[in-house]
């Protein structure tokens, strides 16, 4: 009888230790998915790209960096097809008016415009950058903050099957929610890199946007192409990974529905002349 219980127990004893040793080796199977899944990510977007020949310079960023261009500008074909050559994600910079009347550039859309005017000048603007599969406003702190003009737009971006980032020029604006309500894959800019344009607000402001990374999983992030900030971020953004931070595209957010859209091709469409 000693000896059948002895006997039982010693096989208690190997079973225990094959289920111990099966639930080690499924953690650590486990443990890399689990950490890749919550890894966090930070999204660069580079604005105003298109007017000046140092805008040239920001190609030298990682290809995850985003390039929203300016339509109809004096490069805006020539580095939407440099930045599609190396891979980039590609958004028009759609220009919008704002509150202290600065000029907006051409195809600029203004408060009080007919819906047919602001169709054929966002035709006219999506036409001028090749490769964009999205859309984010270019200044816009007036317009973006009523809500008939930016249901329009988001009709129009979601004919055109773009996502819609919202710039967040100021915080009245009901861009973001106006895409959402349209059904629109859509995000916020939380971070201005370069607002102010020395070091310590960069550092600042870089910090802060780690921050929100961690906090949220991630964070958007818009900057410019002036020499000090691309300075600034290629001293930065080759240290990221080891900081446990991903740079993503602007396209991973809305994974896997915009993948069909990296292709897309240049549109041989005329222009549409606005009214």
């Amino acid at each position: 009888m000693l000896k059948i219980c002895l006997l039982k127990k010693t096989q208690r004893q190997w079973t225990d230790r094959l289920a111990l040793f099966l639930s080690v080796l499924l953690t650590l199977f486990c443990l890399p998915v689990v950490a890749a899944a919550t890894e966090p990510k930070i999204v660069l977007i580079i604005d105003d790209i298109g007017h000046r020949d140092s805008d040239h310079r920001a190609l030298e960023l990682p290809k995850e960096v985003t390039f929203s261009i300016l339509p109809d500008a004096p490069l805006t074909k020539e580095l939407s097809e440099l930045a599609h050559a190396q891979g980039r994600d590609i958004m028009l910079h759609m220009p919008m008016e704002s509150f202290d009347g600065q000029a907006m550039g051409p195809d600029g859309l203004k408060v009080g415009m007919y819906e047919a005017q602001m169709e054929a000048l966002f035709e006219r603007a999506l036409n001028s950058v090749p490769y964009a599969i999205g859309v984010n406003n270019h200044m816009g702190s007036r317009l973006t903050s009523l809500a008939a003009p930016m249901h329009i737009l988001m009709a129009m971006i979601k004919t055109h099957n773009l996502f819609f980032i919202d710039s967040r020029t100021s915080p009245q604006t009901v861009a973001e929610e106006a895409a959402l309500s349209a059904g629109i894959p859509a995000a916020r800019r939380h971070v201005f890199l370069d607002h102010e344009r020395t070091q310590a607000a960069m550092e600042r402001e870089y910090k802060r946007l780690l921050v929100m990374a961690r906090q949220q999983g991630v964070a958007v992030a818009i900057a410019h192409p002036h020499p000090a900030t691309l300075r600034f971020l290629q001293s930065k953004l080759p240290n990221l990974q080891a900081q446990g931070i991903r740079l993503a595209t602007v396209s991973d957010l809305f994974s896997p529905r915009p993948s069909m859209m990296a292709e897309r091709k240049k549109r041989d469409l005329p222009l549409a002349a606005p009214k």
